[in-house]
């Protein structure tokens, strides 16, 4: 599953608003995990994260992965990453 954010452009906004934006996980055993996404003028929509399935010693676990990847062309370029067709 992609954590994903798409900005109003028509409102002005850009990931470079994400000023004080951060996703923050704390884990059964305690740990705590906390990302901070880039502010980025030029980007419209960006994958902050990934959580997904992972087997670890033969059992279902989810994982979490930093990715903060994103694209000038906002949800097109993010849905075609993807394999999204986009007209």
């Amino acid at each position: 599953m992609a954590i994903a954010v798409n900005m109003d452009v028509d409102r002005g906004l850009t990931c470079g608003s994400l000023t004080s934006a951060a996703l923050h996980l704390t884990c059964t055993t305690g740990a705590t995990w906390t990302f901070q996404p880039p502010t980025d003028p030029s980007i419209r929509a960006m994958v902050v994260a990934e959580l997904y399935r992972h087997t670890v010693d033969g059992c279902p676990a989810w994982k979490l992965r930093a990715i903060g990847q994103g694209w000038a062309d906002g949800l097109d370029g993010l849905a075609r990453a993807y394999g999204v067709d986009v007209d």
